[in-house]
């Protein structure tokens, strides 16, 4: 037989016509985060399709960025309903009568589901609706006391419907694995459930692909013996192998209103800087490997921090110069001025956070430089000249 015909054969005896396309259609695509810092480091969010750990320290900003991940997933699984239900109904408007059969499968099933599983028992509805989302938006599963195996095949199951779009299991060593379940206090195992997750994630990752779902697990870190420099995680190497991120989290400096940091030890903190430190990137080039974000304890995260200080650091497009900062064009790099053509410069990272929350034209054009340049796209700043007219600007950063 030929390579083809053997391709052919293969694709219908596995049930399976995008054997050879797959990698070409995911690669490169992303969950994002809300803090454009973490887009940054990340280029662009978790990969989808694929593995992700989260890890780190108690209170070290896992379950929150996880939370945060389901937010802006379901409202990227909500557009792409729409799109899918617009291009469906554009075929039924041509004469494709075969479409009428896919919009109503589509309309039953609805936009790609988020499924938080929750195993710690310890998920915050109120937090999770400070951080923008709904109850009606996502889906909480809280298993009872069942071993480590029917939660894996459930989770296999569930992922098998094509339903999925996001599934959160928080957390690895909230797994018990039913040797575990049946015996006593006081008696050891010998690593059960590092050999059941290798078993799982071996079985799980080509459905991932397949059926187009991403795995978000958190884990947590542990005393490592023979080297207190490495984390060590529970539940073996598998997710180490198989995850095409990991990231580990770490809480840092309290921060006040402003995000300016304060000493270690205050108490009562506006909020904290939350580092992520990106130990194994598959999914993109490994050269931007530190990270961090605003997390405020009654808000939840500040994106405009994030991109003050991109804009700062990073683009340069609002200059310092000690204590002064000038505000520029994004695209032209041009200083930009007041009304009687003084240039605008602010005293103090306050006044530049409070320029882009009353600046919502400036703001929403310095985020959209951002995220393209994040996302790799080349950027189309439109402009009109003195007549009125349109003149585009194009910037390959």
């Amino acid at each position: 037989m030929t390579f083809d015909a053997i391709i052919n054969k293969k694709k219908k005896d596995w049930n399976c016509n995008n054997l050879m396309d797959t990698a070409n259609t995911t690669r490169g695509e992303k969950l994002p985060f809300s803090s454009p810092l973490m887009n940054w480091c990340t280029y662009g969010g978790i990969p989808r399709d694929k593995i992700t750990e989260f890890f780190g320290e108690p209170n070290g900003g896992k379950t929150t960025t996880a939370v945060d991940i389901c937010k802006t997933s379901i409202d990227i699984f909500k557009q792409e309903y729409i799109d899918h239900v617009d291009r469906l109904n554009s075929r039924i408007s041509s004469g494709d009568k075969s479409a009428y059969s896919e919009l109503d499968e589509l309309e039953s099933v609805g936009p790609k589901k988020v499924l938080y599983i929750d195993l710690e028992h310890s998920f915050d509805s109120q937090w999770a609706e400070t951080l923008g989302i709904s109850e009606t938006d996502i889906n909480i599963m809280q298993p009872p006391d069942v071993p480590a195996e029917e939660i894996l095949q459930t989770v296999e199951e569930l992922v098998s419907t094509g339903e999925i779009g996001l599934l959160v299991l928080d957390s690895i060593p909230s797994l018990v694995t039913g040797t575990e379940l049946e015996k006593e206090y006081g008696k050891r195992t010998v690593a059960p459930l590092a050999g059941l997750l290798t078993i799982f994630f071996r079985k799980i990752v080509p459905k991932l692909s397949r059926y187009h779902c991403t795995l978000l697990t958190i884990n947590q870190i542990r005393d490592n013996l023979d080297n207190p420099y490495v984390a060590n995680t529970p539940g073996g190497k598998a997710a180490k192998f198989y995850a095409g991120l990991r990231v580990q989290f770490r809480i840092g400096a309290p921060v006040d209103f402003l995000g300016n940091e304060l000493p270690t030890k205050t108490e009562n903190p506006a909020g904290y800087v939350i580092n992520a430190k990106i130990v194994k990137q598959k999914t993109a080039p490994y050269d931007r490997k530190q990270g961090s974000y605003f997390l405020m304890c009654q808000s939840g995260i500040r994106p405009d921090f994030d991109y003050a200080s991109l804009a700062i650091k990073r683009y340069g497009v609002i200059h310092k110069a000690g204590a002064w900062f000038t505000i520029c064009d994004p695209y032209t790099g041009e200083v930009l001025e007041t009304a009687d053509g003084k240039p605008i410069k602010l005293n103090g990272l306050s006044k530049v956070y409070e320029y882009l929350a009353t600046n919502t034209e400036y703001y929403e054009r310095l985020k959209k430089f951002i995220t393209d340049d994040i996302n790799g796209i080349t950027t189309d700043a439109g402009t009109e000249d003195e007549n009125g007219s349109e003149s585009n600007q194009t910037l390959q950063l």
